[in-house]
């Protein structure tokens, strides 16, 4: 019994003992150095053998691309022409042309903006000036309301 006592006292702080002012991040920086230089140690060693077995097939390189030279050439030709060329003329016409649809468009927001208002203030007057009056029915009784056929005419001349 005396052993569990001394033991849990051992565990605790003592009154006489100087408490721990390093916070516990300082605790952790060792380990991340050991992990880091063994992290860098083994890549070190890793690109070493990396190169070593891709040596022989860097005498190849030289080989393979002399040999898909004309391919590639073809290639950056049919690229240059069909992707690079138009990008360019399309994204300097549209440089050129900025300020002119930005003119363009300035112009036909503030047309709808004008048309907008414009429409609201003439309302606005038309209802203060002469309010709407109630419609009557008596004005159209003496109207027929019958649907008329019409007479199809001719496109060109009979005579003709």
């Amino acid at each position: 019994m005396t052993s569990t006592i001394t033991m849990t006292a051992s565990l605790l702080p003592s009154a006489t003992g100087q408490l721990s002012t390093q916070p516990p991040i300082t605790q952790i920086i060792p380990i991340l150095r050991a992990t880091f230089s063994l992290l860098r140690t083994f890549l070190s060693q890793a690109s070493r053998i990396v190169i070593v077995l891709a040596s022989p097939l860097l005498i190849l390189v030289p080989l393979i691309s002399r040999l898909l030279a004309p391919v590639i050439l073809i290639f950056h030709i049919i690229l240059d022409a069909t992707v690079y060329t138009p990008y360019t003329i399309a994204s300097n016409v549209a440089a050129t042309l900025y300020p002119l649809y930005m003119f363009c468009g300035v112009a036909c927001i503030f047309g709808v903006v004008l048309g907008f208002l414009g429409r609201f203030l003439v309302t606005l007057s038309n209802n203060i000036i002469a309010p709407e009056l109630p419609k009557t029915e008596s004005l159209h009784t003496g109207v027929s309301m019958q649907t008329r056929k019409r007479r199809r005419q001719s496109s060109f001349t009979e005579d003709s």
